[in-house]
């Protein structure tokens, strides 16, 4: 009896054992399970909550500061210098003016006048003989006072070309005559010497001097194309 008793605590024990250690077992290892599943659970939600987010902004940098203008002092003006007084001037008198005693003059008495020489004497001069510079037309031309006063400008334009060097040596009879002919606007042609000086250079100073001359044209009075003239050149 003792015998049964003893194989049947000892069966039951072991039984009882096996379920408690197999009852502990999966009671611990449904902890564990727990504990890990719950610590997944916070440490997946805890990983997803604290994971950040970033959004790429660009953003303007900021403008630098504006620099203050430093402010230039200007330079206070010096003062000027106070000018100095004046120095007196002592005003000293001119020496008195010494008096001179001129020697009067003595009159010397008047010198003789020359007498004047003239070129010939006035007896031997024949007045008639005597020829000054002209101008004539030739061939029957009606003088009017407009032609008239056209030869007397004619006379004087040719006379200011006409030049012979001073002290020319000629003989005062001597002549020398141009013949040449003036159409309607003034312009001299058909130049030619009609009587000769018998001195070359009298002849060339007066055929140059008809030449180089610029004459105005005809009167209007005038009805023929072309004028004939002729200019005396005489040394008076």
């Amino acid at each position: 009896m003792t015998d049964k008793v003893q194989l049947y605590f000892s069966s039951t024990s072991k039984k009882t054992w096996s379920r408690i250690l197999i009852f502990s077992l999966f009671f611990h290892f449904f902890l564990v399970l727990a504990v890990f599943l719950l610590n997944k659970i916070t440490f997946s939600e805890s990983e997803h909550l604290m994971i950040p987010v970033f959004e790429m902004v660009q953003v303007a940098p900021n403008p630098p500061p504006p620099q203050k203008q430093k402010s230039v002092q200007k330079p206070e003006p010096k003062p000027l210098p106070e000018p100095e007084p004046p120095k007196p001037i002592k005003k000293e008198l001119p020496p008195e003016p010494k008096i001179v005693e001129e020697p009067t003059p003595v009159e010397s008495p008047p010198e003789p006048e020359a007498p004047v020489e003239e070129d010939f004497a006035m007896d031997d001069l024949d007045l008639a003989s005597v020829e000054l510079p002209s101008l004539e037309a030739v061939g029957a031309v009606n003088i009017d006072p407009l032609m008239q006063i056209y030869l007397e400008r004619l006379k004087q334009i040719i006379m200011q070309n006409f030049n012979p060097p001073s002290h020319f040596d000629i003989s005062r009879s001597a002549k020398t005559t141009v013949a040449f002919t003036v159409n309607k606007m003034g312009q001299i042609y058909a130049i030619s010497l009609k009587h000769s000086s018998k001195n070359k250079t009298w002849d060339h100073l007066s055929m140059r001097a008809v030449q180089v001359s610029k004459l105005p044209a005809l009167p209007e009075t005038y009805k023929n194309n072309a004028l004939s003239l002729q200019f005396n050149f005489t040394p008076n």
